[in-house]
């Protein structure tokens, strides 16, 4: 396999993105099935992903673009690996570990996991909370699957893209309650979107700017339980 770490055409994650236009619906739903009947492409663009760690000479964008769809196909890579499986902590049941904790993939010659991928690089590396609206673990909870590749030209724009279809999305938040109905992601991060706000009130005011539904930022909010069912067939 050749080696793209200065090709643009590596940068453009060509293969990913058509991959997850042929198997991602507009509605972020995932064909496993197809995947699975087609996984030899997956796993040329995984190769791709291994051999091609980032370069200290790459811009943040390029970087923070190919970690996210790293995550991303990998995660997908993990459902192939346990094909069948109706949502992702029966992976986790079935390995007696947490499935984000399975080291199943090498980025470079060194081992990796999700949480690792998540945790150690894109959460502490890059400052960026609209990451949580661009990384799919398989849920049905989880932010939509988009049906392209994150590349560094359009980041800026997938990014904010991305946080806008997640917040208005009736699946993943109530917004017109009170109290007012917000996924738990936002909980479980709550650090990382501290620079941007520091109450509950900062947080509703962080939302409204994506929000298509105006929010009292007085109400209460409470936190919606997250369903893990698969997000595909």
């Amino acid at each position: 396999m050749a080696i793209f770490s200065n090709s643009e055409s590596f940068h453009q994650h060509q293969i990913w993105n058509v991959l997850v236009q042929k198997y991602v619906d507009a509605h972020g739903f995932v064909n496993y099935k197809s995947f699975k009947n087609n996984e030899t492409e997956l796993d040329e663009y995984l190769d791709l992903i291994t051999q091609n760690p980032p370069k200290s000479s790459w811009s943040t964008s390029k970087k923070l673009a190919y970690w996210i769809n790293a995550y991303n196909a990998f995660t997908v890579k993990l459902i192939m690996n346990n094909y069948g499986v109706g949502d992702i902590k029966a992976i986790g049941a079935a390995h007696q570990q947490s499935p984000f904790k399975i080291s199943f993939f090498k980025i470079g010659e060194e081992d990796f996991t999700l949480d690792r991928l998540e945790h150690e690089i894109l959460r502490k590396e890059f400052n960026e909370p609209r990451i949580h609206f661009c990384l799919v673990c398989a849920s049905f909870s989880c932010p939509k699957f988009r049906n392209e590749a994150f590349i560094a030209d359009k980041l800026e724009e997938q990014l904010d893209d991305q946080t806008s279809d997640f917040i208005n999305d009736p699946d993943k938040n109530s917004l017109n309650h009170n109290p007012i109905g917000i996924s738990s992601l936002f909980q479980w991060y709550w650090s990382d979107f501290s620079a941007y706000f520091t109450d509950t009130k900062s947080l509703l005011n962080w939302i409204n700017k994506y929000s298509k539904t105006p929010i009292n930022v007085n109400d209460e909010i409470e936190y919606l339980p997250y369903n893990c069912a698969l997000n595909g067939i």
